[in-house]
């Protein structure tokens, strides 16, 4: 599991009641989801007009919201097949809007697309094992470990940034190895029960 969202039952608990009276407001998590994308558009365009720090706030708003709006899903049993890849892509996109508007604005290096590349590679991995029947796998690195990297790395001077950049894409690169590796021993081990499963059922009593 992602060594940030071992906490993940805690952040529910915390925002329990906040989640609680957006569902009763009527507050749909892909609303909160499509916020957050909002949010985050807007601070790629803070940043590319040169307000790095307008565009940091912003974009830890953003991430607040795919926080939120995972536990509004949970709380009031609303989480659906199709939010589930929505909040996916929203993530992304989220991420692809701010870094282009720091590179292009704020004079960050264009390394820092590298963290994009590897997470779309993540979400390729997860649809990946997603339709293929393997399940959601819990990886070691996660969406947490990936923004904390990236923000340091905005902040950072050359050329720790790269290197912060770096590591991001390297722990989505190993989170997508995790995905595909223990997917596939976990439908395997699904595969052999239900054969041995059937090896009972058609074995002579």
């Amino acid at each position: 599991m992602s060594l940030l969202y071992r906490y993940k039952p805690h952040k529910d608990t915390v925002l329990m009641s906040v989640a609680t009276r957006l569902d009763r407001a009527g507050v749909t998590p892909n609303q909160i989801t499509a916020l957050g994308l909002c949010l985050a558009f807007s601070s790629g365009l803070a940043a590319l007009r040169g307000h790095l720090y307008t565009g940091i706030t912003l974009f830890a708003v953003a991430a607040f919201c795919d926080v939120l709006d995972g536990s509004v899903a949970r709380g009031a049993n609303r989480a659906t097949e199709f939010g589930l890849y929505f909040d996916g892509i929203s993530d992304r996109l989220s991420e692809l809007f701010f870094v282009a508007g720091v590179v292009l604005g704020a004079g960050v290096p264009p390394s820092a697309f590298f963290v994009i590349g590897g997470a779309f590679m993540l979400l390729f991995a997860r649809v990946y094992g997603r339709t293929h029947g393997r399940g959601i796998v819990s990886t070691t690195f996660g969406r947490p470990e990936r923004l904390a990297l990236l923000i340091a790395g905005i902040l950072c001077p050359a050329p720790l940034n790269t290197v912060l950049f770096v590591a991001a894409a390297l722990c989505c690169v190993i989170s997508s190895a995790q995905i595909l590796a223990l997917g596939r021993s976990r439908r395997a081990n699904i595969e052999r029960a239900k054969g041995a499963s059937n090896d009972q059922q058609t074995r002579p009593a």
